[in-house]
């Protein structure tokens, strides 16, 4: 049971991995399993970078990092830095209320109306577990209806008007699909922000919550080692204090919790 959720990009972003410190050669020697979830659209394992500040200063910090596209079509990299905790200033700045807050703390989707330059749209918001990084993305830009109409189509089912409402805002809803249980939802993780599960509500949950590092304790993420290739290694001190940073001089701040370039 899969639904195809890749962006169909073609190749690394090499421009805009330069902007990280991440050159074509140092790009072309990701692994594999980095570049593949990086040109299907979904979101990273994290890994170390080394960026420039305006003052001169090189910044190292670790990140996660998705393609995405931009309502022209355009291809567009997100970087969701570590940080130690929910940030205080983007709840304020998205307006969530305790409760909102806590929800996302515990793995929930939120769907919330977030005012931009003067106009409300209505964003699908997801914690990132392992950077407690805000991902943010329209309801329009998911296409519910299609990510439904397709995953009824491959799996010949039909969802009930409940099971869909649930989908709409946020909810994951279990069916019964030949005899096994299967779980289907928003994940803004995913390259096109839906996901099917092969497993019950608690299965879920559990996928929803689980850290890369707690399946590879052996490492956190990926460095450019001495050795002039990228390895596995710790690069996350969890007890440091949280690193802000500018790409750009001239960029504006994303409107979403990562970093957009």
């Amino acid at each position: 049971m899969e639904i195809d959720n890749r962006n169909q990009q073609t190749q690394l972003p090499y421009e805009k991995l330069a902007l990280l410190g991440i050159d074509r050669e140092k790009a072309d020697r990701l692994p594999q399993e980095f570049r593949q979830k990086l040109v299907d659209g979904e979101v990273t394992p994290l890994m170390q970078v080394s960026i420039t500040a305006r003052n001169g200063n090189v910044i190292t910090l670790p990140l996660k990092l998705q393609m995405a596209l931009d309502q022209t079509g355009q291809a567009v990299l997100i970087a969701y830095p570590v940080r130690k905790a929910l940030d205080e200033e983007k709840v304020r700045e998205l307006r969530l209320t305790t409760n909102e807050a806590e929800r996302l703390r515990n793995g929930d989707v939120l769907q919330k109306a977030i005012d931009i330059n003067g106009e409300k749209t209505q964003h699908y918001l997801q914690l990132d577990p392992e950077t407690k990084s805000i991902i943010q993305r329209k309801v329009n830009d998911i296409k519910v209806e299609q990510r439904i109409k397709d995953m009824e189509k491959v799996n010949d089912i039909e969802l009930g008007t409940q099971q869909k409402q649930q989908v709409r805002d946020g909810k994951p809803a279990e069916l019964n699909v030949g005899g096994e249980k299967v779980t289907v939802g928003i994940d803004l993780k995913e390259p096109q922000g839906f996901r099917v599960v092969k497993g019950d509500m608690k299965e879920w949950e559990r996928q929803q919550k689980l850290r890369y590092d707690e399946l590879h304790p052996e490492y956190i993420g990926l460095v450019q080692t001495d050795k002039n290739a990228w390895e596995y290694k710790q690069v996350v001190d969890r007890h440091s204090t949280e690193r802000a940073i500018n790409l750009d001089p001239d960029r504006k701040r994303d409107p979403n919790s990562g970093m957009k370039m």
